[in-house]
């Protein structure tokens, strides 16, 4: 490196572009301190470009990465440090041109460098000093400080002995002629002409860093005979040499994860009973420095100590408690500790039943610690564990000092309906509700203990693992009944257990509730029309009827007439019937009706509620053509119900001929939405009447409530009477898609995926 440099220093500013717009400034700024203030940016890059010259000038610097922004020059060296240079534009000021002579000393011009003022202060080796600029606030002159006290400031003078005013004058303060990046070198050309060259060596340090990663400042203290240790970053490095000052040691590890340590020993002897510390060179700090090779290059990594020469007190913990801000998990435990006349401290974490180990292992066994709290990882749950602590200096220790806590139980697993509970239609079910069991059985279940019981007791079965090669069923040998309150909830979130309608299952639970959730309700093996049917036992003792029927995330497969059947005598209504979330697919040929309440000896009317449909897809698994109603009410009217049909996809399930609706009843109390669904039928489908989603065969309610949008998409027979969302009504009409509006469908697995077009219709489910 050329040891006579002439660096003209002036900082970047940006609102200083051009001497027209500081024209402008200076016409708003008409007082000496706000011109002052107003050359800051100026004054603090300059004195950054001083610091950083003196680190280059001196040698021995190498960089690892340099990124240039607005002007400025970011320098990261392979020890750690950052340095900025700022390239500057115009400004109106008078501002010195700084650079180091021949001789290594420090000089100034005020003149735009064409003569300097020796500042008899030497730039280089170790009692190099850098000095520090500012401009007085009080009179705008310059003033320059070579010695780092507050009372080293002086006022820069010029070649006659005359005082510098900052304000006035216009010069360039571009600080480089050119910076640019060749191979693995820097190279800085200045005004004058000098050129630096510096390597670049990316990957490569050796930093002495404190625990947040940032370099180590100041001086460090040491009391007599106390060892310190120091983080230390290296990477791509071949060899290290650790030099200290007379009658200090210091030592560096070896790398692991590309962290060492250097361990720094004050001379003189630590205090402890019975004896007395030998007092070192006190106030005095020199350097502790790490050289670092790396091919044919080096950098120094370096740290300023100090001894005081006082006797330091031995290492010992004050305090070891269980955190009192993180809580236990069911494996960790967090402790908060506090430490005194220590480097940091160790410790070992093990259940407290077993054997306590002494100071001594947990030194040279425990975990290192240099801040104050640990939380310890990998632990069983609702178990007892006792840390056992030392604080350290070097290698002297302290005694053990303890502290117990006990982990939480192991966290619920939400997906775990049993244990975590889940709602069905707002009502919350898990392992503690009345009548809970749990349903799992092992690969050798033979077929006849998966037979579900229907207890005449309520019940909550939730349906776990089922490693047999059988499915669950219901009783098969004639109807089964259920007479009281019944959930049935497939146990994980992510599997969906199969249970199988052996045969009818008569609902005798009048007011009770009825739910599947997660589940796959397979109704294909039921010998008779119907898997659910609402009928009265032959003494009367039981009436049939259920308060709610609700099925929630399941599958619903069937291939006969109807899942529901609701006829006879006595009360025989469902007062609320819910399919939310659900696929429901037919697999038969035939004329089918979902829900079949058309029959004329339908008893108690009155007492259904609500009909409600939400976000499902209901599908037919062939392209059979079939006429298919999701609820056929045609000869009976229910004055009190209130039909809810929203955001459900219906895929050929349309009815042909008859009254030519998806739900069709004579009457009901109100429509309270039939929006976002969306329908199609196979274009190879012919159908001979219209087609509507809905139609009350006794005129519409008197409450309607939004009818719309929906979308359609099929065979519509007649130009004049298009396909309705429902029949009769303003609002009625739905889109009608010249295009599917699925991109892909599958129709054995009811996945059927929608169009960009399409994409807000329809269920939400994959």
């Amino acid at each position: 490196m050329k040891k006579y440099l002439i660096l003209f220093f002036v900082a970047a500013a940006a609102a200083f572009q051009s001497c027209d717009n500081n024209d402008d400034l200076w016409d708003a700024i008409d007082d000496l301190k706000g011109r002052v203030q107003a050359l800051e940016t100026q004054v603090d890059a300059l004195n950054g470009n001083v610091e950083a010259l003196q680190t280059l000038y001196n040698g021995g610097a190498t960089i690892s990465e340099v990124t240039e922004s607005d002007g400025a020059y970011v320098l990261k060296l392979t020890d750690g440090t950052t340095l900025t240079l700022s390239q500057g534009s115009e400004a109106q000021a008078v501002i010195p041109v700084v650079s180091i002579d021949a001789n290594g000393n420090w000089q100034y011009s005020v003149d735009g460098g064409k003569s300097f003022i020796s500042l008899g202060q030497n730039a280089v080796a170790e009692d190099g000093v850098t000095p520090q600029f500012r401009i007085d606030e009080s009179t705008g002159y310059w003033q320059v400080n070579t010695t780092g006290e507050e009372s080293g400031w002086t006022n820069v003078k010029d070649a006659s002995g005359k005082e510098v005013s900052a304000v006035g004058g216009t010069v360039s303060d571009k600080f480089f002629d050119t910076v640019r990046v060749d191979g693995d070198m820097l190279y800085i050309k200045l005004q004058n002409g000098q050129e630096l060259e510096i390597p670049i060596v990316p990957d490569v340090l050796c930093a002495i860093v404190d625990a947040e990663g940032k370099p180590i400042e100041g001086i460090q203290s040491f009391d007599s005979g106390v060892e310190r240790s120091f983080i230390v970053k290296m990477k791509g490095i071949d060899n290290t040499i650790v030099t200290a000052p007379e009658g200090w040691t210091a030592r560096l590890t070896e790398a692991v994860d590309e962290v060492a340590y250097l361990y720094v020993k004050a001379p003189g002897k630590l205090a402890s009973a019975g004896t007395t510390a030998t007092r070192a060179t006190a106030n005095t700090s020199q350097d502790v420095a790490i050289l670092a090779t790396f091919g044919k290059y080096s950098c120094i990594s370096k740290i300023q100590v100090q001894s005081t020469g006082v006797e330091a007190e031995p290492p010992t913990v004050t305090s070891v408690t269980p955190s009192t801000t993180i809580q236990p998990t069911d494996v960790t435990l967090t402790f908060d500790v506090q430490v005194a006349n220590a480097d940091g401290w160790k410790y070992i974490c093990q259940k407290s039943d077993a054997e306590a180990p002494d100071a001594a292992k947990v030194f040279a066994e425990g975990a290192t610690v240099l801040g104050t709290s640990v939380t310890v990882e990998g632990l069983e749950a609702q178990t007892e564990y006792t840390i056992y602590v030392v604080a350290y200096i070097g290698e002297q220790y302290s005694e053990v000092a303890t502290a117990k806590s006990t982990t939480a139980a192991e966290p619920v697993d939400p997906n775990d309906y049993y244990k975590a509970g889940v709602e069905i239609n707002g009502v919350r079910y898990d392992q503690n509700s009345e009548g809970a069991r749990l349903l799992e059985f092992a690969s050798d279940a033979t077929e006849d203990k998966l037979q579900i019981t229907l207890p005449g007791s309520k019940t909550v079965s939730f349906i776990g693992k089922n490693e047999s090669a059988y499915n669950l069923y219901t009783k098969r040998d004639g109807g089964a009944t259920i007479a009281a309150d019944h959930i049935f909830i497939g146990r994980y979130a992510d599997e969906r257990p199969v249970i199988e309608i052996g045969n009818y299952i008569a609902l005798r639970n009048e007011g009770g509730t009825v739910a599947f959730k997660n589940l796959v309700v397979d109704c294909t093996s039921a010998p008779v029309n119907y898997s659910f049917l609402i009928s009265s036992s032959n003494d009367g003792s039981q009436v049939g009827g259920l308060g709610t029927f609700v099925f929630e995330d399941c599958e619903i497969i069937f291939s006969k007439p109807a899942v529901i059947s609701l006829s006879g005598a006595a009360a025989n209504s469902i007062g609320n019937m819910i399919f939310r979330n659900c696929k429901i697919a037919y697999t038969g040929t035939a004329n089918s009706n979902f829900i079949v309440a058309n029959q004329t000896d339908l008893k108690g009317q009155d007492g259904f509620q609500s009909l409600v449909f939400e976000n499902n897809i209901i599908y037919m698994t062939t392209e059979a053509l079939a006429s298919c109603v999701i609820f056929n009410g045609q000869n009976n009217t229910f004055s009190n119900m209130d039909i809810l049909f929203d955001r459900n996809t219906v895929v050929n399930y349309l009815p042909s001929g008859g009254q030519g609706a998806v739900i069709v009843a004579a009457g009901c109390a109100s429509f309270r939405g039939l929006t976002y669904n969306l329908y199609y039928s196979s274009p190879t489908l012919l159908r001979t009447s219209n087609v509507f989603g809905l139609r009350m065969t006794g005129g519409n309610p008197s409450t309607i409530g939004t009818m719309t949008p929906n979308v359609g998409y099929g065979v519509f027979s007649k130009s004049s009477d298009t396909f309705k969302n429902y029949y009769g009504g303003a609002g009625a009409e739905i889109t009608i898609f010249s295009a599917s509006p699925f991109s892909s469908m599958d129709f054995e697995k009811g996945e059927f995926v929608k169009t960009t077009e399409a994409a807000e219709y329809g269920s939400t489910l994959e």
